[in-house]
């Protein structure tokens, strides 16, 4: 539902800072909140169950959302401006000037996903060992729902899934996984390994195994690190 409609010529109203701030996202994390950029991101978000605060965007791509903006459940603040003064956001030409502000979706805890294996015959995570880098972060994710992973676990020493560029190039896929911080790896794994799950790890040392060569299980994890990255071989 629309709360209210606003048409912008300047992007200096308060209400209009987390969209001027996109190169500070530890800002907005800090803040519990996200920003989707792009048409395919922001519609994919529409479709989603998380909390939306509001949408920026160009008359032309409001007239065409309009019928799904007006019938989804938040109340939503919707600015809209002309594509010039959008394109002043990043300094640059805008493909697509569509942009949301979204509340970050609370994480799943290890006991809830503990809960989740319990109850599936077939489960696969990943788990996610020094990924720094935000965009290979939503590379990560987009190809983790390519491939219906059940569930990505998140080490402390990798960079939080809900930076914008993470975000974005999940192209919006990380809406709909299940991401769970591992606040205390060593005690999580080996709640896991309890569980009797088996783990493998991508390595590209030259007595590694071709993954098409292995039968896998039907539960298992796999962790993908950032080279270097040691956390795997204490597992």
């Amino acid at each position: 539902m629309i709360a209210r409609i606003e048409y912008i010529t300047s992007l200096e109203m308060p209400e209009l800072e987390p969209y001027r701030t996109l190169k500070r996202p530890l800002e907005h994390l800090h803040k519990g909140i996200f920003v989707a950029e792009g048409e395919k991101v922001v519609s994919r978000l529409l479709a989603s169950n998380l909390r939306i605060f509001s949408l920026l965007l160009t008359p032309q791509w409001f007239e065409h959302y309009r019928a799904i903006i007006e019938q989804h459940s938040d109340l939503l603040d919707i600015y809209i401006g002309e594509k010039k003064l959008l394109d002043t956001i990043v300094g640059h030409h805008l493909h697509q000037a569509m942009m949301a502000i979204a509340k970050v979706p609370k994480r799943k805890t290890i006991d809830e996903l503990t809960s989740m294996l319990s109850s599936k015959e077939k489960f696969t995570g990943v788990i996610l060992d020094g990924i720094v880098n935000a965009e290979n972060m939503g590379v990560i994710l987009r190809n983790c729902a390519c491939f219906g992973v059940d569930a990505v676990l998140v080490l402390p020493n990798s960079c939080d899934p809900y930076l914008r560029r993470s975000v974005r190039n999940s192209m919006g896929n990380i809406f709909h996984l299940n991401i769970v911080d591992m606040i205390e790896p060593n005690k999580d794994v080996t709640l896991l390994k309890n569980m009797d799950i088996t783990f493998y790890a991508a390595h590209p040392h030259e007595n590694s195994k071709d993954i098409r060569t292995i039968i896998l299980p039907i539960v298992l994890v796999l962790f993908l690190a950032l080279k270097g990255m040691a956390f795997h071989r204490r597992c």
